[in-house]
């Protein structure tokens, strides 16, 4: 199989992209990298914001909010909290940090979520005024029981107030289309600039986004795929404790071989899984050329 991504149209609108940071969980690192001998860490939540030419600025994802702490405040909800502790202050919300860029929360116009787990929707309520898009299969789950949604993972508060007239539900059964060694995808604007692909495993519906900067510069946010690129890179999934928290733990490790032949056929996209502390390091800490680029020109 080729693993090679097609060129980008000759006349796509080039977008920014800026990696962020929202909150960050605490656990044993063999839990999500069987055999990694570094003992408990705290791991980022990462989120992105894009600025489109044409439709104008858009977030994957939200990361953690304060919020976290409301809906795990009493049982049996505290006990994910116990199980993943999770640290985020009120200026670290992705909305306080938008601000603080000048940007307001109705200057958002669409919200990608990759899947509705509360360290990549979290702070989704801050954004009323935007569209979100969610998988449908992603969505029909999280309207369970909030008791039997805990037990998957989610925190049915952090997402139950959409607006269900700004919600759009993806169908890549129904209308996904081949992308390069992905057999479906979803072209969001239909100018090739983000493509949407499903990775189902660590959750039912979950999808990443490639966003096509230029030929030379490409970001796949692959969310929770991989938890680290070292997964991919080596083969490895994580611990018994870390495998119980994926849907279909087959599945997720399933994208493994493919991932990392994706890297290896197109060294000019950076592959960002949402909760590694490497992509943190590069793209938080230390702003890739595009991003401080994108914050220069906003603070003019």
């Amino acid at each position: 199989m080729d693993y090679k991504l097609p060129d980008v149209p000759q006349h796509m609108p080039a977008c920014r992209v800026t990696i962020m940071n929202a909150g960050f969980y605490r656990a044993p690192k063999s839990a999500m990298l069987k055999g990694d001998k570094q003992g408990k860490f705290w791991g980022p939540a990462l989120f992105a914001l894009i600025e489109h030419p044409e439709h104008g600025l858009i977030l994957f994802d939200t990361g953690y909010s304060t919020r976290y702490y409301d809906s795990t405040s009493k049982l049996p909800y505290s006990l994910m909290r116990l199980a993943t502790p999770a640290r985020i202050a009120p200026e670290d919300n992705a909305v306080s940090q938008l601000r603080k860029l000048g940007i307001h929360p109705e200057d958002i116009k669409t919200v990608i979520l990759s899947h509705l787990h509360a360290d990549h929707a979290g702070g989704v309520h801050d954004f009323p005024h935007s569209r979100i898009y969610v998988d449908r299969q992603e969505w029909e789950f999280g309207q369970q029981s909030k008791f039997k949604l805990l037990t998957n993972g989610y925190l049915k508060d952090l997402y139950r107030r959409i607006d269900r007239s700004a919600l759009r539900l993806l169908d890549f059964d129904g209308d996904g289309v081949p992308y390069g060694p992905f057999p479906k995808s979803i072209d969001l604007f239909r100018d090739g600039s983000m493509v949407l692909v499903p990775l189902p495993g660590h959750s039912i519906g979950q999808f990443g986004m490639i966003v096509n900067v230029s030929n030379e510069e490409k970001y796949f946010l692959m969310a929770d795929a991989a938890y680290f690129r070292r997964n991919y890179r080596e083969g490895k999934g994580g611990s018994f404790i870390g495998r119980i928290a994926h849907y279909d733990v087959r599945r997720y490790e399933g994208w493994f071989s493919m991932l990392h032949a994706l890297e290896q056929a197109n060294p000019n996209m950076a592959l960002i899984p949402s909760h590694d502390p490497e992509a943190y390091e590069q793209f938080v800490k230390s702003p890739a050329p595009s991003e401080a680029a994108s914050a220069s020109k906003r603070e003019r």
